[in-house]
């Protein structure tokens, strides 16, 4: 969380607009409406209009030259059909999601996607506790739900080395 993900998926998206593919679709789960219903936003206000899916196998049903989903994550299951669809049409596919969950295990189908991938880059926060690069989250709240869609607050990044250190904000007795 807050790495940057989606800034970067709308600038990718954005960016093949502006080189002449026509076919650009933005899309995002509908449990996702922090800052829009419907709109792809980031944590600073950025945003770009989006569809929005219930389920991954309505991806399958979009039609676009490039396809952008923001929070893959959030579809535990059941997006690798669809996007493998797209894919072997010869869509170009863009992702933007977690790859571990906040109890640093494999996010549903993350990992077989990141097998599919082409291209993978992996986005590092800071570190909460001592500002190094950190690609791992920690929830602020006992929770063992696989999806809690949150923000500032409710997780926070953590290097290797601070991943089991105490948590900001809750108590420890």
């Amino acid at each position: 969380m807050f790495t940057g993900k989606t800034t970067a998926l709308i600038e990718r998206l954005e960016a093949a607009r502006a080189s002449g593919r026509t076919r650009v679709v933005a899309v995002k789960p509908s449990i996702d409406d922090r800052y829009h219903p419907t709109d792809l936003t980031t944590h600073d206000g950025g945003s770009m209009p989006a569809i929005t899916i219930d389920r991954p196998e309505q991806l399958a049903e979009l039609e676009g030259d490039v396809i952008g989903l923001d929070e893959a994550h959030f579809f535990e299951s059941g997006l690798h059909a669809p996007v493998m669809i797209h894919v072997d049409r010869g869509a170009h596919v863009i992702l933007a999601g977690l790859d571990r969950t906040s109890m640093n295990e494999p996010f549903g189908e993350m990992g077989r996607l990141l097998v599919e991938a082409d291209d993978v880059i992996k986005l590092a926060g800071k570190c909460a506790v001592c500002g190094a690069p950190a690609v791992h989250t920690v929830r602020l709240f006992d929770s063992t739900e696989p999806v809690v869609v949150g923000g500032a607050g409710m997780f926070e990044n953590r290097c290797r080395a601070h991943l089991s250190a105490p948590r900001k904000g809750v108590d420890h007795q």
